[in-house]
């Protein structure tokens, strides 16, 4: 009997020899940052792409480009370099070819000349009818570069609304469309409609324009805005107590003049609180009824940009959407890719990509 009780454990063992490896194994992520020419003169527009080192295939089905919102540019929002927080990762690790990029007047995209006078001097720049502009050449240039049609967005915040403004014109690039934390046409929003501070008192139905060409903000005023949203007092309850500067340090050095503000603060164009408030009130600028493409609508419980009437107004007028669905993340906030929650959340768009 000991040769064969040899010769089992020489197979058990072997079989664990060749498991673990490929247990252990992760593919290596390669990553490459450049810059392409925007559809108008003048315009840049920084590129990041993840993927697996070796990847060869590219389709319709395997490429997501990430959509930031109205305050922090791509990197920060979704490749976070602090623990396990990059979402382009995580996604890659799923399969997937991930790009992300920096609309106009955002982090190491080109500014506009406005960007570097006193923001009182302009009017609100970064509109959205420009932005999606920018979406467009990123959309265009993926789709010459790897030879497919479609190309899948996930948009956070007014990401999701540039994203859903995109798709509305454009449904025929769009694989699937994810609409993480949008605002759409809540006439009560308490942060972006009437009685905000985005509405000129003197005329109720005009944008403030004396906000002026963009706004600045500092750690401390968006990790503020960030625990305003958790309903309880210890937040770390929420999130990892090093998250909110792990987070807004990344996004501070995307821009090149934060440091020479007392405390550093972050530039970010004006042209989505403009284009949000009149979308808020009524003038809207798209209309979900113009998108052909599944959509995905999702949301923390606690987040106050997206309410549950923007989004619930958004469902009914999906009503070209060959598939729609909306989620809502328990105990989360705007916030939920950085929180406690965040891998319910990403396993959520993964299986709405997977259908």
């Amino acid at each position: 009997m000991k040769p064969i009780r040899a010769s089992l454990l020489s197979v058990v063992l072997l079989g664990l020899a060749l498991a673990v490896p490929a247990v252990a194994q992760q593919a290596k992520i390669v990553k490459q940052d450049y810059h392409i020419d925007g559809v108008d003169p003048g315009v840049r527009l920084f590129v990041r792409q993840k993927m697996a080192a070796g990847n060869t295939r590219f389709t319709d089905d395997n490429i997501v480009l990430f959509i930031h919102g109205a305050t922090a540019p791509s990197t920060c929002d979704f490749d976070l370099g602090f623990k396990d927080y990059s979402w382009a990762d995580w996604m890659v690790d799923k399969g997937y070819v991930v790009y992300m990029f920096d609309k106009r007047n955002y982090g190491y995209s080109s500014r506009e000349k406005a960007m570097d006078e006193p923001a009182a001097n302009n009017k609100p720049v970064s509109r959205s009818y420009l932005v999606i502009r920018d979406l467009g050449a990123v959309v265009d240039h993926i789709r010459a570069k790897h030879k497919v049609n479609k190309v899948t967005l996930i948009g956070w915040s007014w990401g999701a609304m540039t994203g859903g403004y995109y798709s509305s014109l454009s449904s025929e690039k769009v694989r699937k469309l994810v609409m993480y934390a949008p605002a759409y046409s809540f006439p009560l929003h308490t942060n972006l409609g009437p009685g905000s501070g985005l509405q000129n008192k003197r005329k109720p139905y005009e944008f403030n324009y004396a906000l002026g060409a963009y706004r600045t903000a500092s750690t401390a005023q968006n990790t503020a805005r960030w625990d305003g949203e958790i309903p309880v007092q210890d937040k770390s309850q929420y999130r990892d107590p090093e998250v909110p500067a792990a987070f807004w340090d990344a996004c501070m050095a995307t821009d090149p003049t934060s440091q020479s503000r007392n405390p550093p603060a972050l530039r970010a164009p004006n042209g989505v609180l403009e284009d949000t408030f009149m979308q808020e009130t009524g003038r809207r600028i798209w209309n979900a009824s113009s998108i052909y493409v599944p959509v995905l609508v999702i949301a923390g419980e606690y987040d106050t940009w997206s309410y549950p009437e923007d989004r619930e107004g958004l469902m009914r007028d999906l009503t070209n959407a060959p598939a729609k669905r909306s989620v809502l993340i328990k105990d989360a906030t705007h916030f939920v890719l950085f929180e406690k929650p965040r891998f319910e959340f990403f396993n959520e768009i993964l299986k709405f990509l997977k259908e």
